[in-house]
């Protein structure tokens, strides 16, 4: 007997076995093709198959059949995101955030968006009142102030506080001295000398 593709897909995505679960709503998609939620699933699947073009497609084809299917509309941004399609990204975030208003994912993703496009007023409007606790965030918003030349305030913000990890450690040195308007302050707070 035929194994069931429903069951065979739960199976797969229990065991992280992402080309099994595709093969699986394949099968599922062959018998039931205007089931949204199995394009939106295909669209999951996809993206952990490193194939954000594709999910796309499926989060696309979700939302012809269920245009009110939020979920869809952020995973779909998320894709576009990562395949550099910043506007359509910035786009689908901000359709996402009129159904879900205050989502601090989308918020945190459009920001970051709204940094690459070099918009950093954008980004701290959206980062605005997001818990700073976050990493993401707070890297995020130091970004931000940091291109603002509001050196001061992103230092404070990336100041060590204790379960601060290596990671992000080195991560908030590397924004500190990168970028158009990044800097070092050397111990004493003097200037480097200048040069003979």
């Amino acid at each position: 007997m035929a194994d069931d593709p429903a069951e065979a897909f739960a199976r797969a995505v229990g065991s992280g076995d992402w080309p099994a679960a595709d093969r699986a709503l394949d099968a599922l998609l062959r018998v039931t093709p205007g089931n949204p939620a199995l394009h939106y699933n295909r669209g999951l699947v996809r993206r952990r198959l490193d194939r954000p073009a594709d999910a796309v497609a499926a989060h696309d084809a979700a939302l012809a059949l269920a245009p009110d299917h939020a979920n869809a509309v952020f995973e779909r941004a998320a894709c576009l995101l990562e395949l550099g399609r910043l506007a359509d990204a910035e786009a689908g975030f901000t359709d996402y955030l009129a159904r879900v208003p205050g989502d601090p994912d989308a918020r945190l993703n459009r920001a970051r968006i709204a940094l690459r496009l070099g918009r950093p007023e954008a980004a701290l409007g959206d980062l605005d009142g997001l818990e700073e606790t976050v990493p993401a965030v707070r890297l995020a918003k130091a970004e931000a102030l940091r291109d603002l030349r509001r050196l001061d305030e992103a230092e404070a913000l990336l100041a060590a506080r204790p379960g601060d990890g290596a990671e992000l450690r080195a991560a908030a040195l590397k924004l500190l001295t990168q970028g158009a308007a990044g800097r070092v302050r050397l111990a004493g707070g003097g200037e480097p000398p200048a040069a003979a």
